[in-house]
């Protein structure tokens, strides 16, 4: 991919053309899997980002209480907006902090949050607020990337980027990672009024058949935004060449396979 087709297209276009297929619609029907959706339910997808959950929810053609996305970048939720009115979905897309919600209490039956816990900048309001809007014995499904240590593409990445971008750049896939621990994990939904807390590490087994165009797509489409825009092409193909090194094995001279370890937490109110 060319700098230039870097710069036309939006960073949340990226994210959901190179990541979402590749990450979050495979975490999106575990999630799914387990949270186990019943007809007239009432559903929030906090942290919706282009609205994965959403779709993958209703493809299930229940016929809901309602549907209901919440994210706080209004470009994601363009792209999410925009694809729900091309299959003709039916979901409410709304932008708002999730540590002030705009819902009355015990509203939802049910509540995802894919990859999402982790940016909120106040985690334990965030979750409070998403108590206070579900029903008693509501229930929540939610993962949160686990350490960068264990997670090859992420490491590859956030290696290439600190090289090639710097520090900073490297920083937001930290980021990603910054909520590892399972304990903590459990102690934030337990203090938020949540019980039946249950924290399970969970792998899956990823892959994207060509590794070069995932790594350009994968760094220029983050959720912090494009981290390739402006570089010179030859840094662009220096962090490209960089992550591919760095998957090592997860590597095979064209495409990728590699594990992807997060903690999903299900727990009621």
């Amino acid at each position: 991919m060319s700098s230039t087709a870097q710069t036309t297209t939006g960073f949340a276009e990226r994210y959901q053309s190179i990541l979402v297929p590749v990450i979050f619609e495979p975490w999106a029907r575990e999630l799914i899997r387990r949270a186990d959706p019943q007809a007239g339910e009432h559903i929030l997808d906090l942290g919706c980002g282009t609205g994965v959950v959403t779709r993958q929810v209703a493809a299930l053609n229940l016929p809901l209480g309602s549907l209901t996305s919440v994210d706080h970048s209004q470009e994601m939720l363009d792209v999410a907006r925009r694809l729900s009115k091309d299959s003709g979905l039916n979901a409410e897309w709304i932008q708002a902090d999730a540590s002030a919600l705009p819902f009355k209490n015990e509203m939802f039956e049910l509540a995802f949050c894919q990859q999402a816990l982790q940016f909120f900048p106040d985690r334990p309001a965030a979750l409070h607020e998403l108590h206070r809007v579900l029903k008693p014995d509501g229930r929540v499904v939610c993962c949160v990337q686990g350490a960068l240590d264990v997670n090859p593409m992420l490491l590859a990445q956030a290696k290439a980027l600190d090289e090639f971008v710097g520090p900073t750049a490297g920083d937001a896939v930290r980021a990603i990672c910054s909520l590892p621990d399972a304990h903590t994990l459990r102690d934030l939904f337990e203090e938020a009024g949540f019980h039946k807390v249950r924290v399970e590490p969970v792998t899956l087994d990823l892959q994207h058949p060509d590794a070069r165009a995932f790594a350009v797509g994968a760094m220029g489409g983050m959720h912090t935004g494009d981290k390739l825009s402006g570089l010179a092409q030859a840094n662009i193909d220096g962090a490209t060449d960089a992550f591919l090194t760095g998957l090592g094995p997860c590597f095979d001279g064209i495409g990728m396979q590699f594990p992807h370890l997060s903690h999903v937490v299900q727990a009621r109110t």
